[in-house]
């Protein structure tokens, strides 16, 4: 992994305000409404899944994570907070693991989990592109990302 690519990556980045805040992509989104980022190689360039290459640059390169899965803390496709401290959003598992934390977290289809909406990867695109090109135009702005992140209007009255 070069630190031009580390470098370049991060330039697309931008980091929330407190100290639990996503780091989000602002670079290249995929029909699935994840980043990617392009990488050179020996035979070209390649595309990388941006959560993934943040793992990568913890975890000693892309080669040390193949055959794992990430699992998103905060469940923000656009988020690439990876560390080795306890505020990271991203770890790494195996399927089975994301399974699990899938279930737990109630994002899987049940009879017991009558909320449950699956997005499409075209509305999770959209949602995915609109946080990002709203980020690029106003930057970090609590009400904005809190509404485009978790669909809650930011007029809308709290309980405190």
């Amino acid at each position: 992994m070069r630190a031009s690519d580390v470098e370049r990556f991060y330039s697309h980045v931008l980091k929330g305000p407190k100290p639990g805040s996503c780091w989000l992509w602002l670079g290249a989104i995929s029909d699935d409404g994840y980043g990617r980022f392009w990488i050179g190689t020996a035979g070209g360039q390649r595309a990388v899944a941006a959560h993934r290459f943040a793992l990568a640059t913890v975890h000693g390169g892309l080669g040390a994570i193949e055959g794992l899965t990430a699992l998103h803390w905060c469940d923000v496709p656009l988020c690439v907070r990876a560390s080795r401290e306890p505020t990271t959003h991203l770890l790494l598992g195996t399927a089975e693991e994301n399974m699990a934390d899938r279930a737990r977290k109630r994002r899987m289809p049940s009879p017991n989990a009558v909320k449950w909406r699956r997005l499409s990867r075209a509305e999770r695109s959209a949602r995915s592109r609109g946080l990002r090109d709203a980020l690029k135009t106003h930057g970090w702005d609590e009400d904005l990302v809190r509404e485009l992140v978790h669909g809650i209007d930011p007029d809308h009255p709290t309980l405190f």
